[in-house]
């Protein structure tokens, strides 16, 4: 599976701001000409073509580097007080308010229910405190068409709302059903590589630890599979509480990866080693069983270059060393690339 396709809700608001910023910057040239040359308007023309080229330059930005959350914010606020501003300045025969019914789908679409919900709000306010501060406001004088377009720019906004929340809410569970473990709770494989890949901006200071529980098999065996899945939540739950920074993934049966960023060598050697001694001296009482278990970590420093599958490989090969030293050890890749043993004191 793409990783990109997680990252769905990204992906959709690039395009739209994308294209809208493209399709905006047309319009606003467009009514430049109108504003200059025909109506007589010049200081909203002027408007209207810096709007023009910024939407332009937005849109070259967004073609070449990821999307932050200025560049939506920005476009919907110029836009909201082009909007404001010309209904204010120009003829209500313009019927430049009509542009508001149109802004809180662009809200909704480019920044979410949150800033949908407030810059909705605002539009309203302010786009009533221009209208009726007008001195030609003869048309609104009419109640059936104030109460028209207040209740058009209302049921647009409930609408925009609902279907994006909805959305919101759809596209998080289905997230949680691609990257997360159904047993434990935690981030599976594809979660770990959403992770590494995406989130994960700076991996200096990186490291990366493979814990594999020791003879776990036989867990399963003397007490049967419902407990040994017991057992696999506890443990989780366990590594989860002594874990300050990074985050956990299970990548296997009772197989985990834990990546812990920005720390130092000796950081990550005494945290994997109080993981093991945290689960060599806990002792899990499931149905009536006292189960006892201790685990194997293989750990490496994040090598820059390197990708995920060849991170994990290296400390794959520690965790292997571990093994063949007997189990219950901590194997950690030294700055000279060697390994180094800590084992059971």
């Amino acid at each position: 599976m793409d990783i990109t396709a997680l990252n769905g809700t990204q992906v959709l608001r690039t395009k739209v701001l994308k294209w809208m910023c493209l399709c905006l910057a047309s319009l606003s040239a467009v009514f430049t000409y109108f504003n200059i040359f025909i109506n007589d308007f010049i200081v909203l023309g002027v408007l209207e073509a810096a709007f023009s080229v910024y939407c332009f330059s937005v849109f070259v930005l967004i073609s070449r580097t990821k999307l932050k959350l200025w560049q939506p914010l920005s476009i919907c606020a110029c836009v909201s007080l082009l909007v404001v501003l010309g209904s204010y300045l120009s003829k209500m025969s313009h019927a430049l308010f009509v542009w508001m019914l149109a802004l809180p789908v662009l809200y909704y679409l480019l920044l979410g229910t949150l800033w949908g919900v407030v810059l909705s709000a605002a539009l309203l306010l302010s786009e009533g405190i221009a209208l009726w501060a007008k001195n030609d406001i003869s048309p609104f004088l009419t109640l059936n068409l104030s109460l028209n377009l207040s209740l058009s720019y209302v049921a647009i906004w409930v609408v925009a709302h609902v279907f994006e929340n909805s959305r919101e809410n759809s596209y998080k569970r289905l997230q949680n059903l691609a990257l997360l473990d159904p047993l434990t709770g935690v981030g599976n494989r594809l979660a770990m590589n959403q992770y590494f890949e995406i989130e994960l901006q700076n991996k200096l200071g990186l490291f990366a630890m493979i814990l594999d529980l020791d003879f776990f098999k036989q867990v399963n065996d003397k007490y049967g599979h419902a407990v040994g899945d017991r057992v696999l939540v506890a443990v989780t739950q366990l590594l989860n509480d002594n874990l300050p920074q990074g985050k956990v993934f299970r990548i296997g049966g009772e197989e985990f990866a834990i990546f812990s960023p920005s720390t130092t060598s000796e950081y990550a050697q005494n945290y994997a080693q109080q993981i093991r001694r945290s689960l060599e001296a806990h002792e899990f009482l499931i149905e009536g069983y006292s189960i006892s278990i201790t685990i194997s970590i293989g750990v490496v420093k994040y090598q820059p270059g390197d990708s995920l599958k060849q991170t994990i490989k290296a400390a794959d090969k520690q965790l292997y060393q571990a093994k063949r030293n007997g189990r219950n050890q901590v194997m950690m890749d030294t700055l000279d690339g060697e390994t180094q043993l800590e084992s059971v004191c």
